[in-house]
């Protein structure tokens, strides 16, 4: 466990339930520098934050890789969406949504099996500690933060207009073999005629989009307290508004308002206890629809949106009887293809609001029992949480118009009316959804030091948790059984002079998706560690300050993996009705569904790290690095292929199949300080591979196995180009993914059959990358500070398959069309043919469509300036920062361009803000 070079004296750190002096860890672990992130970078949340940051970590929430579809934290309720790793808030398993860095006091990414095993089944693919702020006594503070910031797009997708869409949609059809639906009259009239009657919409313009939207957030922050009683308070508002500018939408935002307060009490001097309360309330306001899918989808000569009066018979009853309009101005435009959208949502179909709570809580218990027992002590936790959410809105109906325009002049001579316009002003809720947790650790703690050289120490641990989620309307979860945790864990260690560290840890797991009988795992870890520099043969060295090797293994059973509770069980299903007697009686029938196995049992990380940590040059240069095997055995499968094809409804749920990581991990640190400069810079690395060691499969081509292939691994059809000609495909094997035309994409045959087919897949890529880092460098002179912080992936390759990339039927078209295949570009075009009609040879995975998605994207990046402490005090603070910071500033990547739109969605941002934190 390395931390920045230059810190490492005496240290503390906080570890599965409790802390422990650095020397004496034995496991994988590390601790960002929290301290100095909040003096140098501002963050306003939690999330992103281990991004590049942390050794070992694979963006904000994968640990080393590992666990590669297992999403524990999913699982777990400790953050849905989050990742592969389990996540601790204050000892007991939490999501992150809404938790702010400002109330952070430490983290601590617990990697290996010796390190997380404590916390039972659900560490299987590591921890993320929290802890947050505690008052400390006698030190009263109070602490005020502003942050106002902007929100530029980084790019936006670039569509057809109306007439360029037409002529390619020709094309398109023409290329089918088919003939032109738009003449060379209508096109003109699109390209240069009136806008309403000839409509060419461009979603992405400035009609719609601001060209930024702004955010502000506000943290106070207050302590204090004495001996026997102390506090933190940390109160915080972060509102953030749209880029939509017009309508309802223009008026967008999201608010969040939390509260937290932390209280310690000394209830007698053996007793001491802490409470933990925190609220999150949110409001999210936006309109009806989505309007980023809609621009995405909708070709922009649907329709007009607006329809203004000026150009409306005065006399037509529909606009003389209207109960609708848009600032006296225009009517909602419209089809019977399109009643509604999201343009006339914002004008009159109302706003939805999100509402979100988030409720949480903690009670800890310690009783230092050191009076009565030398060394030990007694500690409870039990917490409870809720998160609910609803959406709220005033539903409004209204009416869209269809023109009818004269034949020869520009005005509109009839309407045609579809819907009608209500306002009901009755508040409809939906959407309802919610998320429970209980939890609860007992822990009896023996930490004893003899003759100042032996410490012998333990941990007994009772440790159980419930989480339940209803959450049907977003994605279907109806878990109102609850996912349970219950288990044991046992901690034995011993250290002689902090030199020699020997530490067991182990838990014994307890899972309802097993047998009865069956439902008990242990999992055993050792680990070993030995600090070199205290050796006498090191004590003078010039160079090495500080030498630790460290040696972990272990096993840890785990259920995540087990996707259901009655795997174990004899399952039935219905199988439709049978009749008899002429129709006139009917029974239902039963069938298998699978058989039952009371020997299915845990799944198991099984690991072996062998690391080291190290400071020289007095103090000022660090190394950490670890190299990691891991190797994840019985995993529960239906294994099918093991039986003939009609034993399918009784295979069993087995634990069959194991897949292996190997890693390693490396850590550089340089920490200086020469007159008034201060420098600091950290790069840390990791390179991991992944393999499938027993699959169920069987394929008739050994290319098409997956055992061997990365556990990431994706497959696909290997492309040799496009067709050029009638004679080529006339020549090539048969193709049997639809009718194949000249500019459709030549796919290799990989078997020889002469067939095209999906026989032909091959390992394409990894979508998780090998070899990934971050760079931190902050440089400091007298009170200004400059810091940065990147981040690297190399080795993924990704592909172009939204509908901005495959252009076919009736989709919209984006300016990838320009390059697309004509018999004129055949030896330019960078895209297949267009097509009027569905074309499945080219729209499938393809070497076609992979792109390497390698990059350096610079994360973060902030100045700051400390003004003197006379200074602040004249104005009765005891110190004064101000700050300039920038998020995603740049990035190079050999596709950034591709990386940068993102498509049917809100745009990825570039963000700038000022703010100032002022201390008292």
């Amino acid at each position: 466990m390395l931390v920045d070079a230059g810190s490492q004296d005496n240290q503390e750190v906080s570890v599965a339930f409790g802390k422990k002096n650095k020397d004496e860890i034995t496991g994988a672990v590390a601790v960002p520098n929290i301290k100095a992130a909040v003096s140098s970078d501002y963050n306003i949340f939690l999330g992103s934050f281990l991004t590049a940051r942390t050794l070992g970590m694979i963006g904000s929430n994968n640990i080393r890789g590992l666990g590669i579809g297992l999403e524990v934290a999913d699982l777990t309720g400790s953050g849905p969406g989050s990742g592969n790793a389990l996540y601790i808030v204050d000892g007991l398993p939490r999501d992150l949504e809404g938790l702010r860095f400002s109330e952070i006091e430490s983290i601590t990414v617990l990697k290996d099996v010796n390190a997380a095993v404590l916390y039972g089944s659900a560490a299987v693919n590591g921890v993320i500690q929290i802890t947050t702020k505690r008052g400390a006594a006698n030190k009263p503070m109070a602490s005020v933060s502003v942050n106002r910031g902007v929100s530029i797009p980084q790019a936006l997708p670039k569509y057809l207009n109306s007439a360029d869409y037409m002529e390619w949609y020709n094309r398109a059809r023409q290329s089918d073999g088919q003939t032109h639906q738009f003449s060379d009259e209508m096109i003109a009239n699109y390209r240069n005629g009136n806008p309403y009657r000839y409509p060419s919409v461009d979603y992405y313009s400035s009609d719609y989009l601001r060209p930024n939207k702004v955010y502000t957030d506000v943290i106070t922050e207050f302590s204090g307290g004495d001996e026997n009683a102390r506090f933190y308070t940390n109160l915080g508002w972060n509102s953030a508004g749209g880029l939509l500018d017009f309508g309802e939408a223009a008026n967008s935002r999201f608010n969040l308002f939390n509260v937290r307060g932390n209280v310690d009490l000394k209830v007698n001097p053996w007793i001491n206890t802490a409470i933990d309360a925190a609220a999150i309330f949110a409001q999210d306001r936006g309109i009806r629809g989505n309007f980023w899918s809609a621009a995405a989808n909708t070709r922009p000569y649907e329709f007009a949106p607006l329809l203004p009066f000026d150009l409306i018979d005065p006399e037509l009853p529909q606009l003389t009887g209207r109960k609708n309009d848009v600032e006296g101005k225009y009517l909602l435009g419209g089809t019977t293809n399109f009643l509604t959208n999201p343009i006339a949502d914002s004008y009159s179909g109302g706003a939805v609001d999100g509402i979100f709570r988030k409720f949480t809580f903690n009670n800890r218990i310690n009783f230092d029992l050191d009076q009565f027992i030398k060394g030990f002590s007694f500690h409870t936790n039990i917490s409870f949480d809720y998160f609910t959410g609803y959406g709220q809105t005033v539903f409004n109906e209204y009416s869209v118009y269809t023109p009818t325009w004269h034949a020869t002049e520009d005005r509109i001579t009839a309407l045609t009316q579809h819907g009608q316009d209500v306002r009901p002003g009755t508040q409809v809720v939906s959407n309802p959804y919610f998320r429970r947790r209980i939890g609860f650790s007992g822990l009896f703690n023996y930490d004893r030091l003899f003759d100042d050289k032996h410490r012998i120490s333990g941990k007994l641990i009772a440790f159980g948790s419930v989480f339940k989620e209803r959450d049907n309307a977003f994605d279907g979860i109806d878990n109102l059984q609850g996912f349970k945790q219950a288990h044991l864990g046992l901690q034995l260690s011993y250290a002689y002079d902090s030199k020699y560290v020997i530490d067991f840890s182990s838990a014994a797991v307890n899972s309802i998706k097993l047998a009865p009988g069956n439902r008990i795992g242990f999992s055993p870890t050792l680990g070993v560690a030995w600090v070199a520099s205290s050796e006498d043969f090191l004590a003078d060295n010039p160079v090495i300050d500080y030498l630790k090797l460290r040696l972990s293994g272990g096993v840890l059973k785990s259920d995540m993996q087990i996707g259901g509770f009655f795997y174990y069980d004899h399952r039935y299903s219905g199988s439709g009705n049978y009749t008899w007697y002429e129709g006139s009686r009917s029974r239902a029938s039963t069938v298998s569904s699978w058989l039952g196995n009371t020997g299915l049992g845990y799944s198991g990380r099984n690991e072996v790290n062998l690391g080291l940590e190290a400071l020289m040059f007095d103090k000022s240069f660090g190394v950490e690095a670890n190299v990691f095997y891991d190797y994840y055995n019985k995993l529960v499968v239906r294994p099918g292929t093991q039986f003939p094809s009609f034993y399918t409804d009784f295979i069993s749920y087995q634990n069959f199949e194991a897949d292996r990581y190997a890693g390693a991990e490396l850590g550089l640190s340089y920490n200086r300080q020469i007159g008034d400069w201060r420098v600091f810079t950290g790069v840390n690395m990791l390179y991991v591979t992944s393999r499938r060691m027993i699959v169920d499969e069987a394929y008739d081509f050994d290319y098409l196995n997956r055992k061997g292939q990365p556990k990431d691994a994706t497959f696909g059809l290997e492309a040799l180009g496009l067709f050029q000609s009638q004679q080529e495909i006339d020549d090539s094997p048969i193709q049997t993914f639809g009718t194949v035309r000249p500019g459709d994409i030549k796919y290799k045959d990989q078997n020889g059959d002469g067939i095209i087919n999906s026989n032909d897949e091959v390992y394409l890529r990894r979508y998780q990358a090998p070899l990934s880092g971050g760079l931190q460098l902050n440089i400091g002179y007298k009170n200004f500070n400059l810091f940065m912080l990147g981040e690297a992936r190399f080795g993924v390759d990704n592909f172009r398959e939204s509908s901005y990339f495959w252009l076919d039927g009736q989709k919209k078209y984006s300016e990838i069309a320009l390059n697309s295949w004509t018999p004129e570009t055949a030896q330019t075009a960078t895209h297949p043919r267009l097509s009027s009609v569905t074309n499945s040879n080219n729209h499938r995975r393809s070497t076609y469509w992979m792109y390497s998605d390698d990059f350096f994207q610079m994360r973060r990046m902030q100045l700051t300036y400390d003004f003197e402490k006379d200074f602040a005090g004249k104005l009765g603070m005891s110190n004064l920062r101000i700050f300039a910071n920038a998020t995603d500033l740049f990035q190079f990547a050999p596709n950034k361009e591709i990386r940068k739109v993102r498509i049917g969605a809100e745009p990825n941002y570039h963000s700038f803000s000022l703010g100032l934190t002022a201390d008292f």
